[in-house]
């Protein structure tokens, strides 16, 4: 018989049994310490951009922008499973302690998310206003408490039916959440805050709270979301091991795809199957984009010249790390294993990739450089640190693919 009362307790309990075997093995590698060397290199040249920050700069508006973001997005974790459908439905009215625990535990994480990215901005902010530490780590903990009604308004706008939309429901949240932010950055006068605050109260009860007796739980959507969160955490540690687990999100991209065949033509299947695999895959394309734009506002905004070498070599480095996994992509496929193809044929095509993705990151680096900054030699070194940090990634995935294979 189940007992709802410790569901959550034993379903939480069992997915951070996993996790902690993960954590374990991410902590036991090189890649925590690449990620504390660009935290380093981050905060030195943070402080050294503040320095150089025009008068003009916005950064009030920059800082309201970003906190809003964060404070607006808000992935919540449920521990659901398929078979919920069936054996949970019938017990729904009585689940109400079940979720709540989901959004104080989804709550909680989010607040260290906010405290991080607030703890960053906090230099802007200073360089910006006159305001003393003391009233910004007030600012914190209003912000805080927006967080956990952004929270509860998303809770509630999962109730909303497929055909309904919630685009209106995100703007209403982040356009108030802006509001409350600036006032509270620009230490405005109380009464527009405590105005903006009644406001955002007055919304959640007369157009959030609705949506939870009109509407029902909307179980294929929690569930959807529970495995959207188990996959990001579960790629992340594919980086390290094997997750049996992990399933892969797919999108055709017909015309990306069949640029790419143009533009750049394979002629081995294993080949193929990495252009296709790395170009129709949101993690490994939405990965290399993001890096990629990191990249390069490195290169623009970074007032050193040493340190957008250095920026441009980490990148470089970082995204190969990340498109590790994609050489074992096929690993489960049983009808790629038919093909009368050796091994090394296919690690002589995954590098092949990697190279020509790399090597495009780093051109793309060295001429942004050399587009803003007009310096030849900073052009060739950034090539060439950039040329440095592919063939280094290019033969440390080597070594590990010749290890695996022994």
């Amino acid at each position: 018989m189940m007992h709802l009362d410790t569901l959550w307790k034993e379903r939480s309990g069992a997915f951070w049994n996993i996790a902690l075997r993960y954590f374990r093995l991410i902590g036991n590698s090189s890649f925590l310490f690449t990620v504390v060397l660009t935290l380093i290199f981050g905060a030195y040249y943070y402080s050294e951009l503040l320095k150089v920050l025009p008068e003009t700069f916005p950064g009030l508006i920059v800082i309201t922008a970003i906190t809003a973001v964060v404070l607006v997005r808000t992935p919540l974790r449920f521990f659901l499973y398929e078979a919920d459908l069936v054996f949970l439905l019938p017990a729904e009215g009585k689940l109400n302690g079940y979720f709540r625990k989901s959004l104080i535990y989804s709550f909680l994480l989010q607040v260290f998310t906010t405290i991080v990215v607030l703890t960053i901005l906090a230099p802007l902010y200073q360089h910006e206003t006159n305001a003393g530490t003391g009233y910004y780590v007030f600012v914190i903990a209003v912000l805080i408490i927006l967080k956990g009604l952004n929270v509860i308004m998303k809770w509630l706008e999962l109730h909303l039916p497929a055909h309904r939309s919630v685009v209106g429901y995100i703007i209403v949240r982040l356009f108030l959440t802006m509001l409350i932010t600036y006032l509270l950055l620009i230490q405005a006068q109380w009464l527009y805050v405590t105005l903006s605050a009644g406001l955002i109260v007055g919304i959640l009860f007369l157009l959030f709270l609705p949506l939870q007796k009109k509407y029902s739980i909307k179980w294929e959507k929690l569930l959807s979301i529970d495995e959207h969160q188990s996959m990001k955490f579960y790629r992340t540690a594919n980086l390290f091991t094997d997750v049996p687990k992990l399933k892969q999100s797919v999108k055709h991209r017909r015309m990306l795809s069949a640029l790419a065949e143009k533009v750049l033509p394979v002629k081995t299947v294993y080949a193929t199957l990495y252009q296709k695999a790395f170009i129709r895959s949101n993690e490994y394309f939405g990965i290399y984009i993001r890096l990629l734009l990191v990249g390069l506002g490195v290169i623009a905004f970074v007032p050193s010249e040493t340190g957008r070498i250095i920026g441009a070599a980490l990148i470089v480095y970082l995204t190969a790390v990340q498109l590790r996994t994609l050489y074992p992509h096929y690993q489960a496929h049983v009808m790629v294993k038919l093909y009368p193809i050796s091994d090394v044929d296919q690690e002589r095509a995954y590098r092949a990739l990697l190279i020509r993705l790399l090597s495009t990151q780093a051109a793309a680096f060295a001429l942004l450089s050399l587009i803003l900054h007009f310096n030849l030699v900073e052009f060739i070194l950034i090539a060439l640190a950039g040329t440095a940090s592919v063939v280094f990634a290019s033969l440390g995935n080597r070594k590990k693919k010749v290890k695996s294979m022994n």
